[in-house]
């Protein structure tokens, strides 16, 4: 008889805690994940994730990040595993993670494949628009165990992106070209992540829907085409991109002083700050409103 209530204790307690610590989650390429307790040692391959880790004050299980992750600064003091698109499988391995998070678009599949062999669980994540992105922060949360920290970010996020919607109620949106980079000039489709934040920010993208995501353009497709404002951001390669546009007075946003020039980090990493891009766009392309949420 004492015997069978040990049993039965025992039993109670692997019940009640072997489930619940176990969990399986579902990355972006439907790959199931099997994860038997929240994570201790992460490792980010993905700058936005690393952004995203540190926002939800999961930066204690974080152990290592690619080159790439610049934000916040205290990312670029953690060890670093390689390049954003080339990281060393012995460096991720030397950190004994029992979570790596992989992008899509940028990390090899056999890297991911060989991690998995190996017995580290990848999640895999792609956020292509704005509502992914909160997807993103939301399966973050949900992983690492900071559901409450994500669903805060992601209220904020919402609240902040409705009032800029209810500003731009009833106005024409302007005609605006987004450059992701400028010699040669390559723009950014409506399809894509950066189009997403266009449009929330009340602009126009006159790039064809059809046809490929980030086309390449010439000066006179650009001259044809001629938008209201023109998009760029500056990076160490180009740190003056408005003046790459400045003898073009043929163009209209260069006549008009319209050439917008904006945080690539906050339009190009799908993140909690892409908030910030879509309020200082909106205020850019639609200077009578004040773009920010105050309350």
């Amino acid at each position: 008889m004492i015997i069978l209530r040990y049993l039965s204790v025992v039993f109670i307690v692997v019940l009640f805690t072997s489930p619940l610590s176990a969990a399986t989650f579902t990355d972006a390429l439907g790959r199931q994940i099997h994860l038997r307790e929240p994570p201790r040692r992460i490792i980010s391959l993905v700058p936005s994730i690393t952004e995203i880790l540190f926002a939800l004050q999961a930066e204690d299980k974080l152990v290592a990040v690619t080159d790439a992750c610049t934000y916040p600064e205290a990312a670029t003091l953690l060890p670093q595993v390689g390049q954003y698109a080339d990281p060393s499988l012995e460096q991720i391995l030397l950190q004994r993670p029992d979570l790596v998070f992989a992008s899509a678009d940028m990390n090899r599949p056999a890297l991911v494949q060989r991690l998995e062999n190996m017995g580290i669980a990848v999640f895999v994540v792609y956020p292509n628009n704005v509502e992914q992105t909160l997807e993103t922060i939301q399966n973050v949360g949900r992983i690492i165990g900071h559901e409450k920290e994500a669903e805060g970010i992601v209220s904020d996020f919402r609240q902040r992106l409705q009032y800029i919607e209810q500003q731009l109620a009833g106005k024409t949106p302007v005609t605006a070209l987004v450059c992701v980079m400028l010699e040669p000039v390559v723009v950014a489709g409506p399809d894509t992540i950066v189009g997403d934040v266009l449009r929330y920010a009340g602009g126009a993208n006159p790039v064809p829907a059809k046809g490929p995501s980030y086309p390449t353009w010439n000066m006179e497709t650009l001259l044809q085409i001629d938008p209201e404002a023109i998009i760029v951001s500056a990076h160490p390669g180009q740190p003056q991109p408005a003046a790459v546009f400045s003898r073009w007075h043929q163009l209209q946003a260069v006549r008009h002083q319209r050439i917008i020039v904006t945080e690539a980090d906050w339009i190009h990493r799908p993140g909690p700050r892409m908030i910030l891009a879509i309020e200082a766009l909106a205020r850019a392309l639609h200077p009578d409103i004040d773009g920010k949420d105050q309350h």
